[in-house]
């Protein structure tokens, strides 16, 4: 409880690749999910990991979604999350994919077994709703590390080329 969430790749590789097989995708949406799809997490693994005891729990956003990957920890934690969405990186293409109904049968499925524990603010767009359930391929990961050390976690992140962001 009281940790901070950092996320350490944005999201829409998912809907992005539905694009593509509906021949709805633009190019630059590809190289951008291809970018991110093939970032392995071992810099990102190895910068939480120097942290020790202060990273409390992680998990890889791969095909239950944020959401899904992040209920998991909430629910073997015993505790809620709060996410901002507006701190959530999407992938250029993500928004518009979902626009154009570029949505996965497993978005669908995560959507209808994890929503039912998802409070929203008002205010949300539909397209980040979405999302927040869009399986990643080679996603990345999600971290709880204590509040002391979140600063940290995301500098040594970044500087080692993770584009990791606080998202809760």
């Amino acid at each position: 409880a009281g940790d901070v969430l950092v996320l350490t790749k944005a999201l829409g590789t998912g809907v992005i690749s539905t694009a593509l097989k509906q021949g709805k995708a633009e190019a630059a949406w590809i190289a951008a999910a291809t970018k991110s799809m093939t970032m392995l997490n071992k810099l990102a693994a190895e910068a939480a990991a120097e942290l020790g005891d202060e990273v409390h729990g992680a998990t890889d956003i791969t095909g239950f979604g944020l959401v899904g990957h992040a209920r998991e920890i909430a629910l073997a934690s015993n505790v809620s999350l709060r996410i901002d969405s507006a701190k959530i990186p999407l992938l250029a293409g993500a928004v518009e994919s979902v626009r154009a109904g570029c949505v996965p049968a497993g978005l669908k499925a995560n959507r209808e077994f994890a929503e039912c524990v998802v409070e929203y603010e008002d205010g949300i767009p539909e397209e980040m709703k979405t999302i927040l359930f869009d399986p990643q391929t080679a996603g990345g990961l999600l971290i709880s590390v204590a509040v002391g050390s979140a600063d940290a976690l995301t500098r040594a992140l970044q500087a080692a080329g993770v584009p990791a962001v606080e998202i809760g």
